[in-house]
């Protein structure tokens, strides 16, 4: 008979990594169907549900779309029941992540997680489902797993998906370029965006840049129409543009890493609800919000969240740090990041793992830059 994975991924980010894992199992015989968006279908998934539109940020945001996701689960779990798959991979997602692998465990599918919950971030006590429900879990940094196997859950650090995609480092002080890059999801975009007009109004003012605003495929085109007629919207899957960038300006997440792992300079923002950043601010347990920050363990692209996101506060930053001397340290500690996270066939080890064809033991690797557990208040 021949073998099947079940994979679900939520949001962009984990759409792109499931479809480069789903590749790897459809090249070595398997059928693949599952959830996610438009990469996991282009790499040959069948999908139940296209359900990347659905994502969102913030502790409030996402409660809207819980009838939405429960009818989903009750679809999946009927399926599940009728075409049973020889394993599962769920990738990051919690909220939704978290009643599906317990649909899988139930019917005795073997689940593994790709890109786990942050728990060193917040709520650490997600790990104790984990642990319960999770064969192995597959993690992106390798502190990660220092931190799930002491608490008894067997994980591996296999490499960064983001590192393996991520071009070669060309990074030009300089050029012209600013990347503006408001986020992936519409209620980020629609929260950042006017912030970042503001910005670039003012940056008018001081210097002649080239503008362009990083737009994921995915996303609604309507939600830019607002933007200034001299910025140019970027659409890319190769960081042909992004990597030619002086600075970027960015929403907080998988952006910044992409930054970072190119040697680019940014300031990183936040806005949310006020209740979802009142309810949030009780949870996250990290001194940054910022991956590269969180990374090196210091304030490598300064910070503005919530109310400190203001054009007043955010441009005496930018000048400071677009002096050619900053952006050259600011870059080379940047591509200490990228040094510790690369790793080669992550996707066919993963794959080697659930087909056993591999012990997956992994031997534990400290890093010089992110060995360690991250600085948490």
């Amino acid at each position: 008979m021949k073998k099947t994975l079940f994979i679900s991924a939520g949001d962009l980010s984990g759409d792109i990594a499931g479809a480069r894992l789903a590749d790897a199992f459809i090249k070595n015989g398997w059928d693949v169907f599952g959830a996610g968006g438009d990469n996991l279908k282009n790499a040959g998934v069948t999908l139940l549900k296209n359900i990347i539109s659905k994502s969102t940020i913030g502790v409030i945001e996402p409660v809207k779309n819980i009838p939405y996701f429960f009818n989903l689960l009750g679809k999946m779990k009927h399926f599940i029941k009728e075409k049973p798959p020889t394993a599962a991979v769920v990738i990051d997602f919690w909220g939704f992540h978290s009643f599906l692998i317990k649909a899988l465990w139930r019917q005795k599918i073997p689940v593994f997680y790709y890109i786990s919950p942050q728990i060193w971030a917040s709520r650490f006590g997600r790990i104790k489902k984990i642990k319960k429900i999770v064969k192995k879990v597959f993690v992106i940094y390798p502190f990660e797993e220092k931190i799930y196997r002491e608490f008894g859950v067997p994980a591996e650090f296999l490499g960064n998906p983001v590192a393996e995609l991520i071009p070669e480092a060309q990074y030009n002080p300089d050029s012209r370029d600013i990347g503006i890059l408001p986020g992936s999801r519409k209620d980020e975009i629609k929260r950042h965006l006017p912030l970042l007009i503001k910005v670039t109004e003012e940056m008018k003012k001081i210097s002649s840049f080239r503008y362009k605003c990083f737009k994921p495929p995915c996303t609604d085109g309507n939600l830019y129409k607002n933007i200034p007629g001299d910025w140019e919207i970027v659409e890319e899957n190769d960081y042909s543009n992004r990597k030619n960038l002086k600075f970027a300006i960015s929403s907080s997440g998988t952006a910044t890493l992409e930054n970072a792992l190119l040697g680019i300079p940014m300031v990183i923002i936040y806005k949310t609800s006020a209740l979802s950043y009142a309810l949030g601010k009780k949870l996250i347990k990290t001194k940054f919000i910022g991956l590269p920050n969180i990374l090196s363990g210091e304030l490598l692209s300064p910070e503005f969240v919530q109310a400190e996101a203001r054009c007043e506060k955010i441009l005496p930053v930018i000048k400071d740090l677009l002096r050619k001397d900053k952006l050259l340290v600011t870059s080379h500690n940047l591509l200490k990041i990228r040094a510790s996270l690369e790793r080669n066939n992550i996707e066919e080890n993963i794959f080697k793992t659930i087909s056993g064809d591999r012990s997956g033991s992994g031997k534990i690797e400290q890093n010089s830059v992110i060995g360690t557990v991250p600085n948490i208040q």
